[in-house]
């Protein structure tokens, strides 16, 4: 298996293994419009990769996309947790279903990790699946039972 960091050109692959997962993992109906919702995903991929506010890793075995995840970075104001204020959001974890049980989550982890460390971020968080946690919890993840959140904007973007 091989690991490589997104580029901004991988905008399109990583919006369709996105929206894989999401087919999966939704349980809110799906866009009126799929098409413009795509390119909406790839959209953000292409900014936030060349922007740097994303950095994706992307698994291949045979020029085959296997698996992909990223973090966003954060920067907050410091806390005694966070004394410089920085965060990667884990997000997009995704392996294609014939390649699950391989350590393909677990081989982009590392190099998820890897970057954040190398980016200075000092913690990282992220809304883990059942599927997932396991994973999550032998990379040393643990739960926060105080996160809550208030949703601003509707399913229609207004």
């Amino acid at each position: 298996m091989e690991y490589r960091r997104a580029v901004p050109a991988d905008a399109p692959l990583l919006a369709a293994l996105r929206l894989d997962m999401r087919r999966e993992r939704e349980t809110a109906p799906p866009p009126a419009d799929m098409e413009a919702f795509a390119n909406e995903v790839a959209a953000y991929f292409r900014a936030a990769l060349a922007d740097g506010s994303f950095a994706g890793i992307i698994a291949e075995e045979g020029g085959e996309a296997a698996g992909t995840g990223g973090i966003c970075f954060h920067h907050h104001p410091p806390s005694y947790a966070v004394p410089n204020g920085r965060t990667a959001c884990l997000l997009n974890m995704y392996t294609v279903p014939k390649f699950r049980g391989r350590g393909v989550a677990s081989g982009i982890l590392r190099k998820l990790r890897e970057i954040a460390v190398e980016a200075g971020c000092c913690k990282m968080t992220l809304n883990a699946s059942a599927a997932g946690k396991p994973l999550y919890v032998k990379f040393g993840f643990t739960e926060v039972a105080n996160e809550m959140e208030l949703v601003l904007i509707g399913r229609s973007g207004k």
